[in-house]
């Protein structure tokens, strides 16, 4: 079985499963199972992610392409509707395997290009913000054991969740498989990340502490709205499999900033949410939007 186990899409975070024996060099292997799992490519890094992001648009596209024929057969019931329905489903799927493999492309020549920046570290207590800042990401290697599908990470909704808290979910879950949870134990992966996010490098206790001033909170709350209405790349509806949008609840303007932003799917006909409920996952979002996190 190959090491690798999951890699976390987005954020260039791997995962290594604890094997047998000891790994003396995380890197090389990482950088190994990467060769051998995605083909050679010449374009850089940057190039990769424009194409992670042409393949979500793509996929949009057919999705809302999707959506027109199905309102269209629920109207008039033709065979027309029908055969381009089922055709434009299988050009979903086909692209989103396309978009997998574009997110791994994308991951192995950040490695490539810049190694110094990565580095191993085990989960302890006190670093359960190292999962908070992958929540709600669908990994391109966890898979299912009872359907295949692509699983992500999940947690219950409270601020501060220990490892016990997280828990494995499939991606099919919400398309009617009803498929079970699986139970995450710390044990099972060893996080292959940036040492550059400093998020991941604080005790989450801490990182509470500080988002948690004023200041801060205004910061952040202004910085979020300013990419209302944008879909997110890296976050996907498990239903549709297309990138989520990010959304501000209506309200109170005092209302607590962990309970007012949220991605849904696009989907006028679907509910999918992720919430955004940790200060890790808003940090994970702003850096994926603009390059920087919450402690920068």
């Amino acid at each position: 079985m190959a090491l690798l186990e999951v890699i976390f899409g987005g954020v260039a975070t791997l995962a290594l499963r604890v094997a047998p024996k000891i790994v003396i060099n995380a890197l090389a292997v990482i950088k190994q199972e990467l060769k051998e799992l995605f083909p050679e490519i010449s374009r850089s890094y940057s190039q990769a992610r424009q194409t992670v992001d042409v393949k979500a648009e793509e996929l949009s596209e057919i999705d809302l392409e999707l959506y027109k024929r199905e309102e269209s057969f629920r109207r008039h019931g033709n065979a027309a509707d029908q055969n381009a329905i089922e055709e434009l489903s299988i050009q979903k799927q086909d692209k989103f395997k396309e978009y997998q493999l574009a997110q791994g492309e994308s991951a192995k020549k950040e490695v490539e290009e810049n190694p110094e920046k990565f580095g191993e570290s085990s989960l302890v207590e006190g670093s359960e913000n190292k999962l908070l800042y992958h929540t709600g990401l669908v990994t391109l290697a966890k898979k299912c054991p009872t359907c295949g599908r692509s699983m992500r990470l999940q947690h219950k909704t409270i601020e501060d969740p220990r490892f016990s808290d997280f828990f494995w979910q499939c991606t099919g879950f919400y398309a009617g498989l009803r498929c079970k949870t699986i139970s995450f134990r710390p044990s099972d992966i060893n996080l292959f990340h940036r040492k550059d996010i400093n998020e991941m490098e604080v005790d989450n206790s801490d990182l509470i502490a500080i988002a948690s001033e004023k200041e801060t909170q205004r910061e952040i709350d202004d910085r979020l709205r300013s990419h209302v209405g944008e879909v997110d790349i890296d976050i996907f509806c498990p239903v549709h499999l297309t990138p989520m949008e990010l959304r501000r609840k209506h309200g109170s303007p005092d209302m607590p900033l962990l309970d007012k932003y949220h991605l849904r799917c696009k989907n006028p006909d679907c509910s999918q949410t992720t919430k955004l409920k940790s200060y890790p996952q808003l940090a994970s979002y702003l850096r994926r939007k603009e390059g920087r996190g919450i402690l920068e």
